[in-house]
This record gives C-alpha cells, structure tokens and sequence, in this order.
C-alpha cells in the first residue's frame, strides 16, 4: 500500500522489457498507457463485475525514466465520480518501496448504459472512493485548429485493438508517439542529428481526450501535429487524429517534453537552430 495514498490498491505488477523501450533507452508511452489500461480494467472488474467501460480522457504525469530490467507495479482506485463518469487515479513505482515513477486520472464511462443501471453502479461505487493526494494536473488551453504537420497515416490493424475490435489505448499512444518523432524531426531533430550529438525526447506531460466512437479494425487514421510552445529546453505539443475519409475527429494528445541528453539522462536545451524552426510550427488558433 502506498503511503501517500493509502485507499489504492495494488492492480499490476510487471517489467520493462527491452523492446518496450524506444531509441532514447526508455519505457516508451504507450507501454505505460497500456499498463494504466490494464490495471484499470482489473479494478473495475473487482469492484463492479460484469460491467463495461470506455475511457474519455488520460492524464499522465511522468517523473522518473523506467528502462529496460525495472519493476513496475500500479495501485489505483476511484477518485472521483459524477453524474455520468468517474475518475481512476493510478500510481506507478518500482514495485520494491521506491517513490512514485509516473502517476495517472483516467476518466471511464459505462458503455452503453441505460440510466437506471449507471444509477445503481454508482450507488454501489460511491463507498469505494479513495483519498488521491499527487498534484493535480493544471489546466491548459487546446486551439481547435489542428497542427500544420502531416505526422502520419495508417490503418488500424487487429494487433492494436481492444477486446470491441476498436483501437485501444495502446494504439492510439503508439499512433501519437510515432507522430511526435516525425513532428520533431520536422524542427530539426533529425535521427542524424539526435545519434551524432546524444541527444533525444523524454516527455514529462501527457493529456488524452478521446470522441467515440474510436476507430474500428481497417479503418484509416491520419495524424496532424505542431508546437504549442517552444521554450529553452522545452517543448509542448498537440497531436490531432482524424478518420480522413469523414474528417471526423478522434482525439487529441496533449504532450510536453524536453531535449534530452541521452548520457547525463536530464534535459539539455535547444540548439537555436532547431528553436527557430520548431516556432514555425506554432499553432495559431
């Protein structure tokens, strides 16, 4: 049980492997989404049965790098509730007494309730509050405007859908994790560039929002990018996902990052040329 939040529990316990982690030496995103998916999903299951959820948002808040070889163990539990969702809090350490690696709030909804049954649900959830004492996410402002960097497109495939044959979690992380690399690239940190000087991405701040319904098996997605502000050392981005042959928006994925120095393993600032070009792709709302 953690000590600072003594009302969660223990819902995964697992490792890094080695290609989990991307070509900056560390847990890539989408393994650690996919890890909070999980652990969500084993606590509702033992708290209401039989019952099931889709996420809406995922907040992440990521404090110390996990590598390939660490323990990671999750406790979570029911933060909040409301009239039509709840909220998850998670935590993630190294599973041995260490301090918390990387903490989460995922808001869930029913799928597919009527109203008489989320009624009841959440009469029997109220008891299961826990108390969440990590720092809460502040706020930020999205434009409604999407990036001007075309950073990917792809059909869905099996491998990256949930049990519904829609894209999970994973793959949506997976999808903006990819896009990220190629909207850097676009400022300057080409994988030339990161090899020769030793220096990648770690982000420290991620935001999901998710428009259901999520894309099904063959459906193709598309990915627009850019910078919402470019600072000495960091960067914050927003990430767009779109079905292109409808247009209709899927999500958008709030992250911020830093330079990072692959050896000192710390953030390193911005060559100037790089800065420069990364403010030409500024999203002007």
């Amino acid at each position: 049980m953690n000590d600072t939040n003594p009302g969660l529990v223990e819902c995964y316990r697992g490792g890094v492997l080695i290609q989990e982690c991307d070509a900056f030496g560390h847990l890539n995103i989408a393994y650690y989404i996919e890890r909070f998916a999980d652990a969500g999903h084993e606590l509702m299951h033992r708290l209401a049965p039989g019952t099931r959820w889709r996420t809406r948002v995922m907040y992440t808040r990521y404090v110390a790098e996990l590598r390939a070889g660490d323990p990671i163990a999750i406790q979570s539990g029911i933060i909040a509730l409301d009239t039509a969702t709840l909220k998850l809090g998670h935590i993630a350490t190294n599973g041995m007494g260490g301090p918390v690696t990387t903490s989460a709030e995922q808001v869930i909804a029913l799928d597919g309730p009527d109203g008489e049954s989320w009624a009841a649900i959440r009469a029997k959830l109220e008891g299961a509050i826990a108390p969440w004492n990590e720092l809460p996410f502040d706020p930020v402002n999205l434009p409604e405007k999407a990036g001007p960097v075309p950073t990917g497109i792809a059909r869905v495939k099996a491998w990256q859908a949930d049990e519904e044959g829609r894209l999970s979690l994973f793959g949506f992380i997976d999808r903006f994790s990819t896009a990220n690399l190629i909207n850097m690239n676009a400022a300057g940190m080409s994988s030339t560039y990161m090899r020769d000087q030793k220096r990648g991405f770690a982000t420290f701040d991620t935001r999901l929002e998710l428009f259901p319904p999520a894309p099904a098996v063959g459906e193709t997605v598309a990915m627009q990018s850019g910078m919402l502000n470019v600072g000495n050392s960091s960067v914050t981005i927003l990430h767009e996902m779109r079905l292109p042959h409808s247009n209709r928006r899927v999500a958008r994925y709030y992250q911020a990052g830093v330079h990072f120095d692959l050896e000192a393993r710390r953030s390193a600032p911005l060559p100037e040329s790089i800065r420069g070009k990364a403010r030409e792709f500024v999203i002007k709302d």
